[in-house]
């Protein structure tokens, strides 16, 4: 790549596409962009639009053909209906060929449009003339265009009107000669060119002895265009009188076409061109501009699966390194034409502008090879030519991307701000084959496209529903419906017995023709331009009525590529353009297109789901049966078949249902398990493998007085389910009572509609995987620093993480998220809740997700949703894969679990499993009124964990995540709930105990959530041995001291040194049981901490009622982000404060992903439903200094808590002397040690306090004496700077900073030395870290 060429191109692209963006969002993007002209021009906003091929069109003045003028009356039809986008196949001159894409110029308009009966003076027509009219007028009955008599007849017309005086005159008027001028480039060449092939027989110009003679010339006269040569100026004389006929015919063409621009521009209606990327060889632009052209090779295709020996077009490539030369002024020109009419246009084969097949003259098309053969200058030389174009005008570009397009150039295009097209019907997952190929949710489509049901090239929504039923019945499955074919029989008049008789009367069902229309409305895409003839669809013919589109849907197809035949390119359309402007019932129709999309794909698009379409191996119609075993729970593949169990105490019969796919509306078989042994039904299916996907159907008592809710018209998700095989779809059948209902009491009355088309499913799996020598990191707890994130938050914005893996357990493996944990020293990452979960119906009818995921569905399963896996067994090993990856970096996984409640809500909720297996047994049911939900969570009902199954359901599942999983630990919310035996919170209730004595579960790290919502639910300090809680007291003490909210000395001091008061040695406890934390998922995040006094939730849509009104928190001055210079730096320093704090204390520190990184979440304390930029982490953020100085800061002092013994205590300190040292001493800033009235007093807001290493009083694991640096550290929370009195040491060795808050004294005093009784200076708020000097140091240094 050449230096200009580098220099010239912009920064590289983002890694993948952008979607999923506020029209805020997109609009700041857009017009920043190259393509800014064009968009402000436009508007960033939704635009809907039809797409004719002009020559389709008919109005009743036509003459045989479609006309530029009738373009007037679409342009009122599409102001009735609200569209604003007229888009149409190429316009060029043709000559004699049919296809658009076949020009015999990239310049001039094809006469054969010209609107006659509105040329000047028209009136003058002779009778043979007006003849020629009428005999025109008579073909606009005819269903195809007769091109060749069009052509013959509109060129004798056009002929006898240029003889015409009047016509002549036009020739010297100044308009006329204004035209030639503006158009000097390209009109006399083309002109003559026009004239030459009529003479020379329309033989190609290689064989025209005028080439000869003016090549000879220009070789003689060594000019570098024929266009120099005499021997050219005289064939423009010599046919001076052809070429002014040419030129008035392009004249008309011009202006008749500009009067339509600028009418549609009059009514806010664009036109959009058609702008092909290659031009033929026996063109007027070859011919005059060969050096910009190389006819030494043609483009093509390469080999690939629909052609196998590859495809040569005969179309010449671009000679780039001329064209530049010149500064690419015939693409310049060439746009400048285009502009004169269209304010869009469509670049067709726009990935020819990066890179071309080119197929050397003689060769296969299979052997040749890709231009530039460079890869590396793909990106520069289309991003190049892009640009020129967009300079040269305002149109926007809008490119045909389908097919096999390089990431890079969908990247480059979106970089520039050039949309590119979706196709619905072909928008698929293609590389996805094991789960059929699977549709993208319009939802996902990113905003700069244009979405179309079709195109020019392929058939019509009826035609394609009929001929593709392979591919209709797909995308049926996909939206849920059943496919058929709407018959009518047609009138006798319509003759069946030609091409495609078969098909007549045939066609897609109206409602579905209408939900695919809408579909097409409703996507991402800006741009929603749809055939005008698939909307001419929605009033089929009938016998009572004519309708607007004809019988047979083939007459509607405009061109079958890769066929010869005079059907293609001669399409025209039934009704006349009056008729479709006219038509009240066609408006109505189109109308209802744009409503909201329908309720599956709507709900489908926003859970974004995976649809696994996995194909199991064949099942025999008759399976075999055996007894099976009631332990363990769950489908248990053992290499031979799969044994089935479920637990229900008072069901009355368990039927097993097995399932073809995830598309599947119903079970294929049905198996009544035989056995029933210790409340668990059970048996054993030799035939069944892994990836079946199943469920049950539990029937029993309805009586939801007594707490039954048993429905057999239910298949339920086991409560077992090792790997989720299909999503929850939300739906009304998903309820066990009648949803119409809506009266208090509506949950008594049974629903019995099946639901088995939207509910969730297991799958089988097989739990074979390659551990290798994977084993537990085993960080000690006074060792370890936790990261509490999301899968999807920390991964999803990660630029050096490609596309397709972001926001999964993947990602996680990935180089750049591995490293930015170990740079910052996280020992053990605690994830969000990772079990698989449902995200609510009144979510997802917002739009929004239970992004948090603390709505469990099932308590052994993996969430899919955080899966790059095509395959539902895949999500399990993507799982361990990550645990694996992880753990080989020292680094610990801690799961956030969730079993105080379930996804199934209270009374009024779903049922996916546990309410419909055994409602009492599961679930905390309310004494004497079973018929409700004891409710301590918030989210509708409590796990029932005094009943022995419920308790070994969480063993078992807890078991399982660290025997076949791997984890580490778990973090249990709300684990107040758990410890709950009937009503109050017991400490050694029954879930204890079993913890304390299980072999496997008592070995790894136990972290709880002390609290609940329930009363006497708050218990921060109260749990037994072997756990260690979130202390709400640090967090809340620490926030107050900084935030000035109260906090004393006293217990701030408590705070940092470990939380004695609630953690003592008395309960068997030590400081390693505090998780020490600022900050975690719920609640304002560091940088909103410091920047926000009130929370700012409406994004939640809930009039910001939710979320904790109480934080702690202050704006320091303004609410909200700020330019403020000294705001900035007071907030960054109590970041830093608090960070601080943090790490200096005794305890385990937790910190909260994406503090680090300067997060902001713009003030949400709840951010639990949002799954975009506000919880995405912003990887960027860093580029900012301020940002970078804080990642610094962070990285800093969790080195310094590594490895400074005294801050890895794991007792608390005792005020102790040993061998005359104390282990810890207390300071105020005048030198003295605080007194009581001192630790109480609210004025007293500064403290220091030594840390002495030869005072640990530990040892280590091989039994050896602890001993670390001694520490001092300065706090000054106060308004005011201080001095503080630096306190002696026994040692006398003078003490140096190795970190402060204050970013002045890191920039000006390290390696500073001050002596006992020295001034330090500290500022206002802030932190410094003193480490006392020792020989060793000064060794060091």
């Amino acid at each position: 790549m050449s230096f200009n060429m580098r220099a010239s191109v912009s920064k590289a692209p983002p890694k993948r596409l952008i979607n999923h963006e506020t029209i805020e969002a997109t609009k700041a993007r857009l017009e920043k962009s190259a393509a800014s002209k064009a968009w402000t021009k436009i508007g960033v906003k939704h635009h809907y639009g039809v797409c004719v091929p002009l020559f389709g069109l008919k109005s009743k003045n036509s003459c045989g053909v479609g006309e530029y003028l009738d373009l007037l009356l679409l342009v009122d039809f599409c102001t009735k209906i609200g569209f604003d986008v007229i888009q149409m196949l190429p316009l060029n001159d043709t000559n004699t060929d049919n296809s658009p894409f076949s020009p015999m110029s990239a310049f001039t308009l094809h006469p054969s449009y010209i609107s006659l009966t509105q040329l000047p003076h028209f009136e003058k027509s002779t009778s043979e003339m007006k003849d020629l009219i009428s005999d025109l007028q008579s073909l606009n009955s005819e269903p195809r265009v007769d091109w060749k008599k069009i052509r013959a007849q509109k060129t004798k017309f056009l002929r006898m009107y240029f003889e015409l005086p009047e016509s002549k005159a036009l020739l010297k008027t100044a308009e006329f000669q204004d035209f030639l001028k503006k158009n000097e480039y390209w009109i006399e060449s083309h002109a003559l060119f026009n004239c030459l092939k009529t003479k020379n027989s329309m033989k190609s110009w290689e064989d025209w002895p005028e080439t000869k003679e003016v090549d000879e010339e220009k070789e003689e006269a060594k000019t570098d265009s024929i266009i120099k040569t005499d021997a050219y100026a005289r064939l423009v004389q010599e046919n001076k009188e052809d070429i002014a006929f040419f030129q008035l015919c392009q004249y008309f063409c011009f202006q008749q076409l500009k009067k339509v621009s600028d009418y549609g521009l009059s009514k806010g209606v664009f036109l959009k061109g058609d702008i092909p990327f290659l031009c033929s060889k026996d063109s007027a632009d070859v011919w005059t501009h060969r050096d910009l052209f190389q006819t030494q090779a043609s483009a093509g295709a390469p080999p690939d699966l629909m052609n196998k020996d590859g495809q040569d077009w005969g179309l010449p490539l671009y000679n780039w390194p001329n064209m530049e030369k010149d500064d690419y002024k015939w693409w310049r020109e060439r746009c400048k034409t285009a502009s004169n009419f269209f304010s869009l246009y469509r670049v067709d084969h726009i990935v020819g502008f990066f890179r071309v097949w080119a197929v050397p003259k003689g060769r296969k098309p299979s052997e040749g090879r890709y231009e530039p053969g460079d890869k590396n200058q793909w990106i520069p030389q289309g991003e190049k030519v892009l640009r020129v174009m967009l300079e040269s005008t305002d149109m926007l570009p809008i490119g045909e991307d389908l097919g096999t397009v390089p990431n890079e150039v969908r990247l480059c295009l979106q970089g520039l701000g050039v949309c590119g097209t979706k196709v619905l019907r072909w928008e698929r997952n293609w590389e996805r084959k094991e789960e059929g190929q699977p549709f993208i949710p319009i939802e996902d489509y990113n905003a700069d496209s244009m979405s179309t049901v079709s195109t020019h090239d392929c058939e019509t929504i009826p035609l394609w529903w009929i001929q593709k039923s392979d591919e209709a019945k797909a995308f049926c499955r996909f939206k849920h419906w059943s496919y058929k074919v709407e018959s009518h029989a047609p009138p006798s008049s319509i003759d069946t017995s030609g091409p495609g008789g078969k098909l007549i009367g045939k066609s897609v069902p109206l409602e579905n023709m209408e939900d695919i229309l809408r579909d097409s409305h409703n996507s991402a895409s800006l741009f929603h331009v749809n055939l005008l003839s698939e909307y001419l669809a929605l009033v089929p013919p009938t016998q009572e009525s004519k309708g607007l589109v004809y019988w047979n849907p083939l007459l509607e197809r405009i061109n079958m590529p890769g066929t010869v035949q005079d059907t293609n390119w001669s399409y025209r359309m039934l009704p006349t353009l009056e008729d479709i402007r006219d038509n009240e019932e066609l408006a109505g129709s189109i109308s209802k297109t744009k409503g909201p999309a329908t309720k599956v794909t709507r709900q489908r698009e926003a859970k974004k789901e995976r649809l696994y379409v996995r194909e199991p191996s064949k099942l025999p119609d008759k399976l075999r049966v055996y007894p099976g075993k009631p332990y363990p729970l769950g489908a248990s593949w053992d290499g031979a078949g799969v044994n089935f169990a479920v637990f229900s105490e008072h069901g009355s019969r368990a039927i097993l249902c097995l399932f073809d796919s995830a598309l599947s509306t119903k079970e294929t078989h049905q198996i009544e398990m035989p056995e029933y042994d210790d409340f668990v039904f059970h048996c054993y299916l030799p035939d069944v493998r892994p990836g079946q996907l199943y469920g049950f159907r539990m029937d029993g008592p309805w009586d939801p007085l007594n707490g039954h809710r048993f429905n057999v018209n239910k298949v339920l998700l086991d409560p077992y389910a090792k790997t989720i095989g299909r999503n929850v779809t939300w739906d009304d059948s998903l309820f066990p009572y009648s949803i119409d209902d809506h009266g208090y009491d509506k949950d008594l009355i049974q629903n019995m509609d099946d639901n088995a088309a939207f509910c969730p499913l297991g799958a089988v799996i097989d739990s074979a995987f390659t551990w290798g020598n994977d084993a537990p990191p085993n960080v000690p707890w006074h060792n370890t620093v936790i990261y509490e994130a999301h899968v999807k938050s920390l991964t999803f914005n990660h630029p050096e993480i490609p596309e397709h893996v972001r926001g999964t357990y993947s990602a996680l493996c990935f180089e750049p998220i591995i490293k930015h944990l170990k740079k910052i020293g996280v020992t053990a990452i605690e994830l969000l809740p990772i079990h698989h979960h449902v995200d609510e119906k009144f979510l997802i009818d917002k739009g929004l997700k239970n992004f948090w995921g603390y709505n469990t569905l099932a308590f052994f399963a993996p969430d899919i949703g955080f899966t790059s896996s095509s395959d539902p067994l895949g999500a399990i090993n993507e799982f361990k894969t990550m645990v694996r990856v992880l753990h080989s970096h020292g680094i610990e996984v801690i799961l956030d679990v969730v079993y105080n409640h379930t996804a199934e809500g209270n009374h009024f909720g779903p049922v996916f499993n546990f309410k419909g297996f055994d409602n009492t047994a599961y679930y905390k049911v309310v004494e004497g009124d079973e018929r409700f939900y004891f409710d301590y969570t918030g989210c509708g009902n409590s796990l029932n964990v005094r009943h022995p199954r419920v308790l070994q359901l969480i063993m078992d599942s807890l078991r399982y995540w660290i025997t076949e999983m791997h984890v580490d630990g778990f973090r249990f919310d709300l684990a107040s709930t758990l410890a709950r035996t009937f009503y109050e919170v017991d400490k050694l209730g029954a879930f204890f105990d079993i913890i304390h004595q299980d072999p496997i579960i008592s070995k790894v790290k136990l972290i709880a959530e002390p609290w609940d919502l329930g009363d006497g639910g708050y218990q921060v300090g109260n749990f037994p041995v072997l756990w260690t809680e979130w202390n709400g007291r640090f967090r809340d003490d620490v926030r107050g001291f900084w935030n000035g909210k109260g906090t004393n000395l006293a217990d701030l001091a408590t705070r940092i040194t470990g939380s004695s008061d609630l953690y003592s040695i008395d309960s068997g406890r030590s400081a390693v049981a505090s998780i020490n934390f600022i900050t975690c998922h719920d609640g304002f995040n560091l940088r909103d901490l410091v920047t926000y006094n009130e929370k700012h939730n409406e994004a939640n849509g809930e009039n910001n009622c939710d979320g904790n009104n109480e934080n702690a928190s202050w704006n320091h001055g303004a609410e909200g982000e700020t330019d403020d210079k000294g705001i900035k730096e007071f907030r960054w320093r109590q970041r830093a404060n608090m960070i601080a704090t943090l790490f200096l204390s005794l305890g385990v520190p937790m910190l909260l992903g994406g503090d680090e990184l300067s997060m902001t979440q713009g003030g949400n304390n709840n951010t639990y439903c949002q799954d975009n930029d506000i919880t995405h982490f912003n990887w960027k953020n860093t580029e900012d200094s301020d940002h970078q100085d804080f990642l610094d800061f962070v990285e800093k002092m969790i080195s310094i808590r590594h490895t400074q013994k005294v801050l890895q205590r794991r007792r608390h300190f005792q005020g102790r002397t040993r061998k005359g040292v104390k282990d810890i001493t207390w300071y105020l800033p005048d030198g003295r040690e605080p007194h009581s009235n001192d630790w109480h007093n609210p004025g007293e807001q500064c403290l220091g306090y030594i840390m002495d290493g030869n005072a640990i009083n530990e040892v280590s694991e091989r039994g050896t004496r602890i001993v670390g640096d001694t520490l001092l550290i300065l706090i000054n929370g106060s308004f005011n700077n201080v001095e503080f009195k630096i306190p002696p040491h026994a040692s006398h060795m003078p003490w140096s900073l190795i970190l402060s808050s204050d970013r002045s004294l890191n920039n000006e005093k390290m390696g500073h030395l001050w002596q006992s009784s020295d001034l330090f200076h500290m500022k206002d708020h802030s932190v410094s870290i003193l480490q006392l000097y020792s020989p060793k140091h000064r060794a060091l240094k």
